[in-house]
């Protein structure tokens, strides 16, 4: 919820793979694959499909929607290259093409994400690992049109199921920025365990930068628990409420999402940082002037996440502990800021559930 005005650098909103520049810088186009490499990976049929979406190989003509979002500034934030140009995203995509076959160690096989509808939001790389064939790495990017909406997690999920069932890999890392918490929330959510800070590994964009290591073992990821249908749905709940005060550039908001998921006698509270004072508020007490201060000159931009969280579900009661970041820009200047949060769900009869209480503190 919009309060804090610490300055800071924004934390991206989409979710990059940070070493495709790198591979890309590697790759040599004169260099041909080698289709007759025992370890070679056996490719699935595409289009691979998920609940909502679909995965196949980039394409010539997927030019101008890849071009759409690695054009923009904050894709590029925690890349090690900057906005795209037309003509470089072209050249990214014959390489890609070149190597999708994932003959040579190094090679990158770029899918694109499609949704529902035919249009591209974003894509999911996999790397072939050099000297070690059973392992992988996983790359993604999506739109920032996208984020909140749960397909960069979907998508991820789909590339990690095409890496262990088709492709047989045994392990597959992720690495991002340590500043990028968005990425690094998504692949906790899914399920990639976080190894290690490799402090100052690279120097980009005239810095040092130190990078957060993921990883998921094929035997972790194929038992991993089974979320209920009802742990999915307070998920969907809380990034509906979350997702509502997203503001970017100005544009209009509207908090219907979020009066949506709260019960109509929900009880909001704010604890003070020094603990001692409680401000307590109805729904529309806590909604009404937020709406008009997101839709107003002073705050452009805005964005809150849970970075970390559990969720206890019962027959028809549910409790989220998240700690949650929050970024965006006041009065032209990026502030951010850190939170903790227990949002209380019950299921109604209709079977739904909605939030009928939260408490939160920031630091």
């Amino acid at each position: 919820m919009p309060e804090s005005t610490d300055p800071a650098t924004p934390d991206e909103t989409i979710l990059p793979a940070e070493a495709e520049a790198e591979a890309e810088a590697e790759a040599d186009p004169a260099d041909p694959a080698d289709p007759a490499d025992p370890a070679a990976p056996v490719h699935p049929s595409y289009p691979v499909r998920t609940k909502r979406l679909s995965l196949r190989p980039v394409r010539r003509d997927d030019l101008e929607a890849v071009y759409a979002h690695r054009s923009l500034p904050e894709v590029a934030l925690y890349l090690p290259h900057e906005p795209h140009t037309r003509e470089v995203t072209a050249e990214t995509i014959e390489r890609l093409i070149a190597g999708e076959a994932l003959a040579k160690a190094g090679d990158w096989l770029d899918l694109v994400v499609e949704d529902a509808s035919g249009r591209v939001v974003g894509e999911v790389l996999l790397r072939r690992e050099p000297g070690e064939p059973d392992t992988g790495q996983v790359g993604f990017a999506f739109h920032p049109d996208v984020h909140g909406t749960g397909i960069a997690a979907e998508a991820v999920s789909g590339a990690l199921d095409i890496a262990f069932d088709d492709f047989g890999w045994h392990r597959v890392i992720g690495i991002c920025d340590v500043r990028n918490l968005a990425s690094a929330a998504l692949m906790r959510r899914i399920g990639m365990r976080h190894e290690a800070v490799l402090r100052d590994s690279a120097f980009l964009k005239n810095a040092w930068c130190s990078d957060s290591q993921f990883a998921v073992l094929a035997d972790e990821w194929r038992k991993a628990p089974v979320r209920s249908t009802d742990e999915r749905a307070v998920d969907r709940a809380l990034s509906a409420f979350l997702g509502a005060f997203t503001r970017r550039a100005g544009e209009p908001v509207s908090l219907d999402a979020a009066r949506a998921v709260l019960a109509p006698e929900a009880v909001i509270e704010y604890v003070a940082e020094d603990g001692q004072d409680v401000f307590r508020m109805d729904v529309e007490e806590f909604l009404a002037p937020r709406e008009i201060f997101l839709n107003g000159t002073e705050l452009t931009d805005f964005e809150e996440f849970e970075v970390s969280w559990s969720t206890l579900v019962t027959a028809d009661r549910a409790l989220r502990t998240s700690l949650f970041y929050k970024h965006g820009i006041r009065d032209g200047a990026p502030f951010s800021g850190w939170g903790r949060q227990h949002t209380q769900f019950a299921k109604t009869a209709g079977g739904d559930w909605l939030i009928d209480s939260i408490v939160w503190k920031e630091s």
